[in-house]
């Protein structure tokens, strides 16, 4: 699993284990544990980093860089 979702679960208050498969010994299976109440804060820590990652310093941002970031919070409801 992506050591990054695994950091955003965790800030979340999830949190995410590894079990080892019974019929296949050398397989490992990942899950993420997130309560109700978490769900909705784990999403919305996604939707920020996808947002910033076109949030570079103000100043350089393009108008098209702009609108993205500006779209994809607005699309899902995350304020500032």
């Amino acid at each position: 699993m992506n050591e990054r979702i695994k950091e955003l679960v965790k800030q979340a208050g999830g949190h995410f284990s590894t079990h080892t498969l019974t019929s296949y010994p050398a397989q490992h299976r990942e899950s993420i544990e997130l309560w109700d109440k978490n769900i909705e804060k784990f999403a919305e820590l996604i939707v920020r980093e996808c947002a910033d990652l076109f949030d570079k310093d103000e100043m350089e941002l393009t108008l098209t860089e702009r609108t993205i970031h500006n779209t994809i919070k607005e699309h899902f409801g995350v304020e500032e």
